[in-house]
């Protein structure tokens, strides 16, 4: 098992336990700070642009002592997501209004998932299906 899967291993087992997980590292100790670099090298990787990940993590830990109206729900990655989902979304029907409401309504199911770089024309296409056979009364109305 390579070193990367070794540390996905533990962190999902972490997860598991303990639901989500916080790393504390000690700069001025040589292996946490090649723990930290390797770290950020996979999320290079990965396509995580660290700023934004920072951005994040603000948000959260300001989210948990703030109201919820005081701050705002979308990261710039989460809009850029919505923006991308929604476009896919408008490819998928005629009907501006009913292809709108299916955006906005399925959004919130997968941003994760979209986060997690599931490809958005196929969630948006399969949510759309989704949304057209739960609703299928105002669809046909």
């Amino acid at each position: 098992m390579d070193i990367l899967s070794q540390a996905l291993n533990v962190a999902e087992q972490a997860e598991a336990a303990n639901g989500s997980v916080t790393l504390t590292f000690d700069l001025l100790n040589p292996s946490h700070r090649a723990a930290y670099a390797a770290a950020l090298a996979v999320l290079r990787i990965g396509g995580v642009d660290e700023d934004e990940l920072i951005a994040a993590s603000e948000l959260a830990s300001r989210a948990k002592t703030a109201e919820p109206e005081t701050y705002a729900a979308d990261t710039a990655y989460e809009a850029e997501l919505r923006k991308r989902y929604t476009d896919a979304m408008h490819e998928l029907s005629p009907d501006e209004a009913r292809r709108d409401q299916a955006s906005r309504e399925t959004f919130p199911r997968v941003v994760e998932l979209l986060k997690d770089g599931a490809n958005v024309e196929s969630v948006a296409q399969i949510q759309y299906r989704r949304w057209v056979e739960e609703n299928l009364d105002s669809v046909r109305g």
